[in-house]
């Protein structure tokens, strides 16, 4: 039986400005910060699983410069406050 972990994360007024831009296309960076931003009360507050939170890490860190790496920084950023740690 496999457990998850689950984060409520709030983000910062500058993270939720970042995180909430216009967002083009239809990817995996696309489909994944949509998924986000649609968990995500009006105050920023967003509720995310660990796995959710392993691919934000990976999509920040790992992918060329495609401009959604600073999105994910920012919802990164408000995991670490949360208390989440990268595997």
């Amino acid at each position: 039986m496999l457990f998850t972990t689950d984060y409520t994360l709030e983000l910062t007024e500058a993270e939720r400005n970042v995180v909430l831009r216009d967002i083009v296309g239809d990817g995996g960076h696309q489909r994944l910060l949509r998924h986000l931003v649609k968990n995500m009360n009006t105050f920023g507050v967003l509720k995310v699983d660990d796995a959710t939170l392993q691919k934000v890490h990976r999509y920040a860190d790992s992918y060329g410069g495609g401009g959604f790496q600073e999105r994910f920084k920012a919802i990164r950023a408000a995991a670490w406050r949360a208390g989440w740690v990268q595997p």
